[in-house]
């Protein structure tokens, strides 16, 4: 008999030493001059996210060893990182609010879960629709966009709410983990207030530091929504999924399976968690955080409240983009007060426990976040930035460094599973070759190659926290829709590389060109609408679907 390991002692072992090889290495190549030295660190953190599967020891693992190719010595590595990396982090007013916002509005999911609004909202919603399976599809995307503040809540709550509901619907668990899947990222990536926003502005920060420039992150971020073209294209796909019937590949034989057995004998449902919850529970606390922070914008920023145009509003934001951080704060502490009220008679020691219980949930994205600030400050400091600027120079044309940063990014998502490791591996360095790339002659045309660039990094970092094996949103849509990982993987990868594809040839290569997005976005949209067409033999369950 054989002697077999664990895979997760393999998985640590491996790199435990991938991290001790290459913090020698960089020990050994401190002070040299090398070409592709300065992105030693980064490579060393994709490497160890891979194998490791964890974003927090593989960005951390990165920094400690730019820090130690920084400093040359052992002595001077830790107060070179603490110095240098870490305290600079506290000493931002921005990024402190950023940790803020990430931590209260874990509290905040936690205490709208709790409270059952989000339950009695769907039991409210599936009296009025009956059990039509196409309807019900709709629901389920529906509230997906509904609870659109953090991507693994949405997954989670959407495949553990809704699995009764899609059992007696005769919708496989496979389309309810899709569903639930692609309005999970796709969702929390274009949304405006949600736990990733802190982060993505960070990055864009992180990324105009690196070339020591000021930006206006919240209008950036605006701006590269509409060019965000795998998120739109993903959401898009899902729609044609529902309304057209089109189950691709392995998809085709669960629809086929679950309209056999539509009865749900299968499946056992299950039961909402809370059954004393209102729908207002739910909708309230959701419509203060999402409108105080406009409302309070609007009101530090206009110089009369009266009249209010879309002119006003833009101008009224602008001057108050230096205070976003901290009303972002403000507004997830009043949601989360409204949040409380529904537990209210349970007493304050359950409330705090609930609320506390989500903070504690995000202690950890937090310290990926840490991570991914001192990493970022690692590569900038050893001037990443400049020497791959100089590697490509000459060798992509700016027209196409979209698509290649798209290209990229999906490829280190995929491979990595996460998204939040890809924005900070690459948004520090894909910023700053606006600048230093050559081919761009206005300030016009850099600007929105800067927009652009910003889109493609959240578009390749959404593809693999969507379909990867290894993405946490991947691997709780598919547990809480009661249906095994890589079972979630093979039937939704068809969709992700048609949203994918589009996204390439409709979107990043055209807007590369000087493509207006709103063009790229609707032939997108209209080309994806129309594989169906293409493909009749794939549209399976049409006559579950009416």
């Amino acid at each position: 008999m054989t002697a077999s390991f664990p895979r997760s002692s393999i998985r640590t072992w491996s790199s435990l030493a991938i991290f001790g090889a290459a913090f020698v290495l960089c020990g050994t190549l401190s002070g040299k001059e090398l070409t592709g030295l300065p992105l030693l660190p980064s490579l060393t953190a994709l490497l160890l996210v891979f194998v490791s599967r964890s974003a927090l020891f593989g960005l951390l693992g990165g920094a400690i060893c730019g820090g130690y190719l920084i400093s040359g010595e052992l002595i001077g590595l830790f107060p070179q990182l603490l110095v240098n990396q870490l305290l600079p982090i506290f000493s931002s007013p921005w990024k402190l609010s950023a940790i803020l916002f990430t931590l209260l509005l874990g509290g905040f999911v936690a205490l709208l879960e709790a409270g059952g609004g989000l339950q009695a909202l769907l039991r409210r919603l599936i009296r009025s629709g009956e059990k039509k399976a196409r309807r019900t599809q709709m629901m389920i995307v529906g509230f997906g966009f509904f609870v659109f503040f953090d991507g693994l809540a949405n997954s989670m709550l959407i495949g553990r709410i809704m699995r009764s509901a899609a059992d007696r619907a005769a919708i496989s668990r496979e389309k309810l983990a899709y569903l639930a899947d692609t309005t999970s990222s796709a969702v929390a990536c274009l949304a405006f207030v949600s736990t990733w926003i802190a982060f993505q502005l960070a990055m864009i920060q992180e990324g105009y530091e690196a070339v020591g420039r000021e930006a206006d992150v919240y209008t950036l971020f605006f701006r590269s929504i509409p060019a965000n073209f795998y998120c739109w294209f993903a959401l898009g796909t899902a729609a044609v999924c529902i309304w057209r019937n089109f189950n691709p590949g392995s998809m085709g034989e669960a629809v086929r399976a679950a309209h056999l057995d539509s009865s749900g004998a299968s499946h056992t449902p299950t039961e909402d968690t809370d059954t004393n919850g209102h729908w207002l529970h739910a909708v309230l606390p959701v419509l203060v955080l999402i409108l105080s922070i406009p409302v309070a914008a609007y009101w530090i920023g206009s110089e009369t409240l009266w009249p209010l145009t879309p002119s006003t509003f833009a101008d009224a934001y602008a001057e108050a983009e230096q205070y976003v951080p901290q009303i972002l704060v403000l507004s997830s502490v009043l949601a989360s007060l409204i949040a409380m009220i529904p537990l209210v008679g349970k007493g304050a020691r359950t409330t705090s426990r609930v609320y506390l219980g989500g903070i504690r949930d995000l202690l950890i994205p937090v310290g990926i976040l840490l991570s991914a600030w001192m990493l970022g400050s690692v590569i900038t400091q050893l001037g990443a930035v400049d020497q791959l600027s100089a590697l490509l120079d000459g060798r992509l044309r700016p027209e196409f460094l979209p698509v290649a940063i798209f290209l990229v990014g999906a490829c280190i998502s995929f491979s990595t599973g996460t998204s939040w490791g890809t924005m900070v591996v690459l948004m520090p360095l894909a910023i700053p070759l606006v600048w230093t790339i050559g081919g761009i002659d206005t300030d016009l045309a850099r600007e929105q190659m800067v927009v652009s660039v910003i889109a493609a990094v959240f578009s390749g970092a959404v593809f693999g926290d969507h379909c990867s094996p290894l993405s946490d949103t991947t691997i709780v849509s598919s547990i809480a829709s009661g249906i095994e990982p890589m079972r979630h993987v093979q039937t939704q990868m068809p969709f992700a590389l048609i949203a994918a594809g589009a996204a390439v040839f409709l979107g990043f290569l055209p807007l590369g060109f000087g493509v207006p997005s709103w063009i790229c976005w609707l032939v997108g949209l209209v080309a994806i609408a129309m594989i169906p067409s293409l493909f009749p033999g794939q549209k399976q369950g049409a006559t579950c679907s009416s």
